[in-house]
């Protein structure tokens, strides 16, 4: 078959076997109205949704067949029926509902567009984005209207866990469950988050949860070798502290990461230091703006040097990525098992915090006391 008359669905690298399981819920009239993907970040949550999406879709069954019209118009996210929304930047102020909506919207296909042009790239990389409740709302006013062509309307929210951008807030996740609660029967509503947590337990409720699990250091590897190129040996280093996601190993092959390695076991370190004079000036090096292009970064180079860390609490010595570097940064220093499972729990916490849009230094601040808590047992 001819490359202009078949359309490539992607799919999460590796997830054959899960594909197959939705394939046959799908086939069996098994699959819910309403799911929530959940997993690491670039472990292929969105790929996994518009997969979906174009299933729901497609003329056939058994999956995507990437040669029908619906598979065609999905593959380039061009399809009526299937709704892809993200966080964007705060929408400004207009002068109607109706307004706000028709900026919204143009904004949406305006990144839409981008993403046909790079289904890879990162939308509004350093902005303050979030899911507003004028989104939410377009999303209700798109949901009341029946399909342009298909019997059903895929509706992918993104990054749904961005949903309140300020804890304080429940608007735009309240206005939201109103649609959950009662769905048109055409409707279909796929939310995918990295931190399923920051959702309503309401939300929650109502969706069927369904996890996409990292892979095997193995299966990371091939993906390497095989799609990207990767010399073996490059390969199977960069698999090693992956943690089983592929989009983090892609990441970690293509770009020069020792900035963030550098800022990674800087925040270690300065959460080693007994005293707090060296904390709070780690802290005031990150500036109170461009959290997710700068902190984040080093916060999951930190998750990695606390791997090590953990395998050399365990008594895993042969699992540590670099030994030798890993005394360096100790300095001989004994961390209890439990402290470092305290302190990955720490820095979960404060990778949701940069999904959120708070203050660096301030994340910084108490990520660091809170560190230095679990490492020396008073937590």
């Amino acid at each position: 078959m001819s490359d202009s008359t078949r359309s490539e669905i992607q799919l999460p690298w590796g997830q054959v076997r899960l594909c197959e399981r939705i394939s046959g819920a799908l086939a069996g009239g098994r699959f819910p109205q309403s799911l929530l993907i959940h997993g690491p970040k670039g472990v292929g949550k969105q790929s996994m949704a518009l997969w979906i999406a174009a299933s729901l879709q497609c003329n056939s069954e058994g999956g995507p067949c990437g040669t029908c019209r619906s598979c065609r118009l999905a593959a380039h996210l061009e399809h009526p029926d299937i709704h892809l929304h993200f966080p964007m930047p705060r929408p400004k102020r207009a002068s109607s509902s109706a307004k706000l909506r028709e900026t919204i919207e143009k904004q949406r296909q305006e990144r839409l567009a981008t993403l046909r042009q790079n289904p890879e790239v990162v939308l509004d990389e350093g902005e303050t984005t979030g899911i507003y409740v004028s989104a939410i709302h377009a999303i209700r006013e798109e949901a009341s209207r029946r399909p342009a062509m298909a019997k059903r309307a895929v509706f992918i929210v993104s990054d749904a866990d961005r949903m309140v951008p300020q804890a304080a807030s429940q608007e735009a996740a309240n206005a939201f469950l109103k649609l959950l609660e009662e769905p048109p029967l055409f409707a279909y509503i796929i939310l995918t988050a990295t931190y399923p947590e920051l959702l309503l337990p309401t939300i929650r409720s109502r969706t069927v949860s369904l996890r996409i699990p990292p892979l095997s250091e193995d299966e990371v590897t091939r993906y390497l070798t095989d799609e990207l190129n990767a010399p073996a040996d490059a390969a199977r280093n960069v698999a090693r502290r992956s943690e089983g996601v592929v989009g983090r190993a892609k990441h970690l092959l293509e770009s020069d990461t020792s900035e963030s390695q550098r800022s990674g076991e800087r925040l270690l370190t300065a959460a080693l230091e007994e005293g707090a004079e060296k904390r709070y000036q780690v802290a005031s090096e990150y500036s109170a703006r461009g959290a997710r292009a700068v902190l984040q970064p080093a916060l999951e180079e930190l998750r990695v040097r606390l791997r090590d860390v953990m395998c050399a609490s365990a008594g895993a010595e042969a699992a540590i990525l670099d030994p030798t570097h890993l005394r360096v940064l100790l300095k001989d220093r004994r961390v209890p098992l439990t402290g470092v499972i305290q302190a990955m729990r720490v820095v979960d916490n404060a990778l949701e915090s940069v999904t959120r849009n708070i203050n660096p230094q301030s994340t910084v601040t108490v990520l660091l006391k809170d560190m230095n808590n679990a490492f020396s047992g008073t937590h």
